[in-house]
């Protein structure tokens, strides 16, 4: 019985041990904790809900990424997936729709509880205090039924552009997007807007971070080295790490030195880094 009391303790006491991460990067050697779209995939809430978002600010994440998409009358809406056939009760892509046709759109996998799309805006509306948190838009381009990329990227980047205009977001939100031509065109109506190239690989994201002179690079934890992160330093770009999912994935991307990480895991990644030292 002794034995088992002193093995409990010794599990007891390596559970609370405290973090030691010697932190270096462009963010005042502070690694920011961000939520993946609010609370994260293994949440109740869907994924880019209110509820989810407004969660994720509440246990004392910096802030969010958040995925945005545009409806046909140029209204920004959180939502993640190419079309709304396996998530909501709707169909077909956000952008065939106006905010009046689906704005009370469910999503579905809380049988019962009503979870709806929302706009953008009013996240920002509901955030007390939101100049305190960062909030990482990451793109989602998925053109209408028939539409042509050339009016549908115009459309969107002047959304964005009001987006920051109407709230302020300059010093604390940015923009995640896989497309250099979309990238350069939103550069082109608001350089203000810091802008972050999510790639599949590091070297043809810092290629074209470099070249296009973006804020920094958003990338899968997988295809990111620590080596890779100080390079990317070393040249002036930040550094987004997203694609992870659990304790040991916090660790892991937390030993990598970037200046924010995208997480499924928040809590634990909020409790490791407010112990770090």
């Amino acid at each position: 019985m002794r034995y088992l009391a002193f093995i409990f303790v010794v599990l007891f006491l390596a559970s609370c041990k405290k973090h030691n991460f010697e932190i270096d990067n462009l963010n005042g050697n502070r690694i920011d904790a961000l939520g993946h779209a609010g609370m994260g995939l293994s949440s109740l809430y869907p994924i880019n809900s209110a509820e989810s978002v407004l969660n994720a600010i509440s246990i004392g994440a910096d802030g969010t990424e958040l995925d945005i998409q545009l409806t046909k009358d140029n209204i920004l809406v959180a939502f993640h997936d190419e079309n709304l056939n396996n998530s909501t009760n709707l169909e077909g892509f956000i952008r065939d729709y106006t905010w009046e046709e689906i704005k009370n759109a469910s999503y579905n996998s809380t049988q019962y509880l009503s979870y709806k799309i929302t706009r953008v805006s009013d996240l920002m509306e509901n955030v007390v205090n939101r100049s305190n948190y960062l909030f990482s838009f990451d793109v989602k381009l998925y053109p209408g039924t028939g539409e042509q990329a050339t009016s549908y990227y115009n459309d969107f980047v002047n959304a964005v552009s009001l987006l920051f205009n109407n709230y302020n977001l300059y010093s604390h939100c940015f923009i995640e997007a896989q497309s250099e031509t979309f990238i350069n065109e939103l550069i082109t109506i608001n350089g203000q807007i810091k802008t972050f190239i999510y790639p599949q690989d590091f070297i043809s994201g810092f290629e074209l971070a470099i070249n296009n002179g973006l804020y920094g690079i958003s990338i899968h934890n997988d295809n990111i080295t620590k080596e890779q992160v100080k390079i990317a330093h070393e040249n002036g770009l930040y550094v987004i790490i997203w694609g992870v999912n659990k304790s040991s994935k916090n660790e892991e991307a937390i030993l990598k030195n970037p200046d924010m990480i995208e997480t499924d895991a928040l809590k634990n990644l909020i409790k490791t880094l407010g112990n770090s030292t």
